[in-house]
């Protein structure tokens, strides 16, 4: 469900800014290789002294420099404050950010330090488990205390949630979309928005937090890919990934419920309190945070459905069937089981 995964009609400006940049950072082209394509494709790659890194190339028609500056402040940050997170790598003429200008069109592009944990399984117990929750909350929570601390500038700053274009339903609606459904979306989307936002409740988030977006080495949670956040309610960092292994379908972990979910969630809360203050009305956003993730998933889905079939590893139930789903879902009143028991 990664949005830069997102179909691309032609890749190849990508790769012309890629070979522009192979000087700014010194990279070695044959020891370079595609590992995610889309919106934003990522590169893996070494330095010429072999220091593995990743190449991440944006279109700067969906980000623009000072949101992609925004970010790459906000990590700087996050890692000055004791975070494992994405690390940002300056070119060799000291910039976090190279802008390529092509015929096409502006792309942007970042270096990362490659991390060397692995990814986790989530229908394995024994990589997928109580311990793992406390760790994912606790790096949460520090996440979420930490970016409190920042206040970015005006001009490299991160949109709120409702900004960004890859959120929105494009106009005029395509036939492929269900529209009373899109209506129901569109109507919860503007009752959020109406909705107060509180500090500590309400602030930078990763909101693309699940299984693909964290690593794991010696017991060390790394988290990565922060080109979703934004400003949104602090407990869209439980809800992505609660919906992604517990409620959606063609991702769901086997013999899933909505109490086990429920323990998920109450392990990662105890954690997050660790770093964090995590209050009752808090909790009361989660079914919530979950409905709008299921909103992205059906705006960004639709158009592709064969492209993510294949992007997500043919998983069964198939795509498909998880958009009838999700469009029954509101149709039936988007009503949506979250057990808060154990909290």
């Amino acid at each position: 469900m990664d949005p830069n995964h997102l179909p691309v009609g032609d890749t190849s400006p990508y790769h012309d800014a890629l070979a522009q940049c192979v000087d700014h950072w010194g990279l070695v082209p044959g020891k370079t290789e595609l590992v995610r394509d889309g919106v934003n494709h990522v590169f893996a790659t070494e330095f010429v002294n072999g220091d593995p890194v990743i190449i991440r190339i944006s279109d700067g028609a969906l980000r623009s420099r000072g949101e992609v500056l925004g970010e790459l402040l906000w990590l700087d940050h996050l890692i000055h404050h004791g975070c494992t997170v994405t690390t940002p790598i300056p070119s060799r003429g000291g910039e976090l950010l190279e802008t390529i200008e092509l015929d096409v069109g502006t792309m942007h592009v970042c270096c990362f330090k490659r991390f060397r944990g692995q990814q986790l399984d989530p229908a394995n117990d024994a990589q997928w488990n109580d311990e793992l929750f406390l760790k994912l909350g606790r790096e949460t929570g520090r996440i979420h205390r930490v970016s409190d601390e920042l206040q970015l500038p005006a001009d490299r700053n991160r949109w709120h949630w409702y900004e960004s274009k890859l959120g929105q339903f494009p106009d005029p609606l395509p036939s492929a979309f269900n529209p009373q459904v899109a209506d129901a979306m569109q109507a919860f989307i503007d009752e959020l928005r109406g909705r107060p936002t509180p500090s500590r409740h309400y602030g930078l988030v990763h909101r693309d937090l699940h299984s693909g977006n964290f690593l794991v080495e010696d017991g060390e949670i790394q988290i990565i890919d922060f080109d979703l956040g934004c400003y949104g309610w602090r407990t869209m960092d439980f809800a992505v990934l609660l919906f992604s292994h517990y409620y959606y379908p063609s991702l769901r972990v086997p013999h899933t419920s909505s109490e086990l979910a429920g323990h998920v969630l109450a392990m990662m809360v105890q954690g997050y309190r660790d770093e964090y203050t995590f209050d009752r009305e808090q909790l009361d956003t989660v079914g919530d945070m979950i409905l709008l993730r299921t909103i992205l998933n059906y705006i960004i889905m639709v158009p592709a459905v064969e492209h993510w079939q294949i992007a997500m590893g043919d998983p069964q139930p198939p795509v498909t069937e998880s958009l009838t789903w999700i469009e029954q879902l509101w149709l039936d009143g988007h009503k949506l089981q979250v057990d808060l028991s154990q909290l």
